[in-house]
């Protein structure tokens, strides 16, 4: 060939050309994820199966983790009320002091009874979401049990792990691994592994995983996923084919597809979001990216008999003094104000000024403690980019930022005017959630040509 044949000919990744030279179907970035249920028991084990589908192998290049943990626990008022109460008439005097410290909430299932509806109109003329107020439903006596969660700190989870792969019968490890060993921190703050050697699976094998709690009165859901990509799958966009491979052209510039979720910190609470591909040319994702945008931490007590201009006694202060939001994502004292909130016999202070009160408190609604589960899905395709809806730190990592972007094991490509579907569960956290797919367009693509389709407008972003 000589130079000038070379330069007309288009390069061309081997991901698209077999021997032959025809273009087989391309690998397609898949996690594959595996959840255990632990009951903070040390030495229970448990184990999950990981199934690969009967249409495609995989390809494991990495692993990664991360621990959906059950923080709330009990916080019984004392005094115990002895007839029934209304939640907003509760002191922080009846509220234990580890709680106060270590932060509380009330409890989400009560949620129905203590707060009215939400506000039609949902935010106010800042932007800000509107608070809800409280009702004014008297809840019982034996509630008082239960109304106050303290939410415990996050803590660094400890087992032993074992993978075999079931179809070859080879296990993966020469004796069960301790996960910060093998895989590094469980909030995320690290790379995810990569493994020494691509490994595949055949269709239809199995991959067996076995955990061994070491971490006693830790309970939660615990992920570990294996990310890589798919081979030879069906259902795959014929357009892929039809993408170059140039990695420097004046057709290929870096591009962002961003969706955003407002989350409302109700555990359970799914959203849908759409990402419409526009119709200029292809969008190849190489990273994804994520980070929960946060009101103030900040936490203003509203007036009351308790909150006159002078002094003001903590013991008397009431719930239905803080920010409903506050209540629901969780407060605590400020750790560096924790000698002047308590006296020297460890009871709450009963002299402080307001200015020092607005400063006393602070949301727990922090980046960093976001969890929700995500999936991910391809529309213009019809395929799931994942086995099952996968936690935020084990396959993203940490929230705030503190670690590298998770780059796909392959590149994922779309087609003009292909759709893709996020959707998130949530489980903690309040805020703008953002999911970036970071990649690069490719600009007057052949199968931009396509006729649009009648009574489509795709949307720009």
């Amino acid at each position: 060939m000589t130079p000038a044949q070379h330069a007309r000919s288009p390069f061309r990744s081997a991901s698209f050309m077999n021997a032959g030279g025809s273009a087989p179907r391309p690998a397609v970035p898949f996690d594959h994820a595996a959840s255990f249920e632990l009951k903070g028991v040390p030495g229970n084990i448990v184990q999950d199966v990981i199934n690969i589908s009967s249409d495609s192998g995989f390809v494991a290049v990495g692993i990664s983790y991360g621990l959906e943990e059950d923080r709330a626990r009990p916080a019984p008022l004392n005094p115990l009320p002895t007839a029934p109460f209304t939640p907003s008439s509760i002191q922080l005097s009846q509220i234990p002091t580890a709680a106060l410290i270590e932060g509380f909430r009330l409890n989400p299932r009560f949620e129905r009874f203590i707060f009215n509806d939400e506000p039609a109109n949902g935010r106010g003329r800042n932007g800000q979401n509107r608070e809800r107020t409280f009702s004014n439903v008297a809840l019982a006596a034996s509630s008082a049990d239960t109304l106050v969660e303290r939410l415990k700190p996050s803590e660094e989870i400890s087992f032993l792990f074992s993978i075999v792969d079931s179809a070859t019968g080879r296990e993966l490890q020469d004796e069960p691994i301790h996960n910060l060993a093998s895989l590094g921190k469980s909030n995320g703050e690290r790379p995810f592994r990569l493994l020494a050697q691509p490994l595949s699976f055949q269709p239809r094998s199995t991959v067996r995983l076995q955990i061994v709690e070491r971490t006693e009165g830790l309970r939660g859901t615990l992920f570990i996923v294996l990310y890589g990509y798919k081979t030879g799958g069906a259902g795959t966009s014929e357009a892929f084919a039809s993408f170059p491979g140039e990695a420097h052209s004046s057709r290929v510039i870096p591009f962002d597809y961003v969706t955003s979720f407002s989350l409302r910190g109700l555990p359970g609470n799914q959203i849908d979001e759409e990402i419409p591909i526009n119709a200029e040319g292809g969008f190849v994702a190489t990273s994804i990216g994520y980070g929960l945008a946060v009101d103030s931490l900040d936490v203003s007590l509203t007036g009351g008999p308790s909150l006159g201009p002078a002094s003001i006694n903590l013991t008397q202060v009431t719930l239905n003094q803080f920010p409903t939001s506050a209540l629901q994502d969780g407060i605590r004292i400020r750790p560096n104000f924790l000698r002047i909130a308590f006296d020297n016999n460890g009871v709450l202070s009963s002299n402080l000024s307001p200015s020092v009160v607005n400063r006393l408190f602070e949301r727990l609604n922090r980046p960093e403690d976001v969890s929700f589960r995500y999936n991910i899905f391809d529309a213009g395709a019809g395929r799931e980019l994942q086995n099952q809806p996968i936690n935020n730190v084990a396959g993203l990592g940490i929230g705030n930022g503190d670690r590298p972007f998770k780059r796909l094991a392959r590149p994922l490509m779309f087609g003009p005017r292909s759709i893709i579907r996020v959707t998130v569960e949530e489980l903690f956290g309040r805020g703008t959630l953002f999911i970036v797919f970071q990649g690069y367009k490719l600009l007057g693509s052949p199968v931009a040509s396509q006729p649009p389709i009648p009574g489509r407008r795709a949307r720009r972003r």
